[in-house]
Order: C-alpha cells, then structure tokens, then sequence
C-alpha cells in the first residue's frame, strides 16, 4: 500500500504542476490551459499532432498551428487550426476545427473524440509519461 500512496502522491503533483482546465465554447472549438512554459506546450502539441499523423505547420513566434489530416486517415481526422498563447500567467491551447456546415452526427462524434484524444496525449506529454 506505501507504494501505491509514493505512486499516487507524484501523479497528483505532477497533474497540479503542469495543471489545466478545460473549456467547450462551441462544437467546434475546444480550449486548454497549462502552468507550463510557452516553448514546452507549443512543441509538445506540435509533437502530439505530427504523432497523430498530422501535416503540421507551425509558426512558434505567432503560437498558430495548422493541421491537415495526412490521407492515411482516411477523412476520419478533422482539419485543425490550433493557438498556442500566454494568458493569465497560464499557457492556453485553443483548438479550432475546419469541418464543414454538412457534417452529420457521428462525423461529429469522430471530431470530438479526436480532439479530446488530442488533449488527453498532449496531457501525458506534458506530465513527462509520453516522450
């Protein structure tokens, strides 16, 4: 049982040092903030895009990333346009898809799965448990 609470007692250090919150504006935009530094967040989402088989372009100086699904996926992957910026002392990841008006239900259902997946790789990233 000690080791489990030395196993636990890290991870939840480590959650509240890189910390973040989540927000849904719309179906199509989604927003995370990190107490990390601004370089570290910004390569660990273009580093999670290009893992999940992203065309990425990214521009540090300006935080904007765009992201085009590479034609292994299938269509399954929505288009991306993601910033990464400085607010409020935190680093903020906002997350906007390019899915068109005529999108049905479960390709709506794919999309968000895909951009909570997105974050939840960027968390582990960020957390040091995913290189």
């Amino acid at each position: 049982m000690k080791i489990l609470r030395n196993l636990i007692v890290p991870v939840g250090v480590a959650i509240a040092l890189v910390g973040c919150t989540t927000s849904t504006d719309s179906s199509d935009s989604w927003s995370e903030s990190y107490l990390a530094p601004y370089e570290r967040v910004f390569d660990a989402v273009v580093d999670v895009l290009e893992d999940r088989d992203y065309l990425v372009e990214a521009n540090p100086e300006t935080g904007k990333i765009t992201a085009e699904p590479s034609r292994s996926s299938r269509g399954l992957s929505p288009e991306l346009a993601v910033k990464v910026f400085e607010k409020a002392g935190q680093i903020r990841v906002d997350v906007q898809t390019r899915a068109g008006a005529n999108q049905s239900v479960t390709q709506g259902r794919q999309v968000e799965t895909s951009i909570v997946e997105f974050f939840h790789e960027l968390e582990l990233r960020l957390q040091g448990f995913k290189d």
